[in-house]
């Protein structure tokens, strides 16, 4: 099943759909909320068998609730996927 998932995500067209469903939730948020979630800056350093996410810092408590619930979630999600492969996930605090 994560085959078929990875196999899913993998094709440019499946991601684009899920970037989209998102990219219409986020137009339906007031301007302001939008410029706040503008702000915040998020640098993604891929390294030759991982990766670092670094998220900014908000000035507006709903996006700063939006980021750790979605920070949590996505750990979630790979912790998962990879634990489903059988890997030993550690996630460190």
């Amino acid at each position: 099943m994560l085959d078929q998932l990875q196999q899913m995500m993998a094709t440019p067209q499946a991601r684009e759909m899920v970037f989209r469903m998102i990219a219409q939730q986020v137009a339906q948020a007031p301007p302001e909320r939008r410029e706040a979630l503008s702000r915040v800056v998020v640098a993604l350093e891929k390294t030759e068998r991982g990766m670092r996410l670094e998220v900014g810092r908000s000035d507006d408590d709903l996006i700063e609730e939006t980021i750790k619930q979605a920070l949590e979630g996505w750990t979630d999600m790979l912790a998962h996927g990879f634990q489903s492969m059988g890997f030993s996930v550690e996630i460190v605090e």
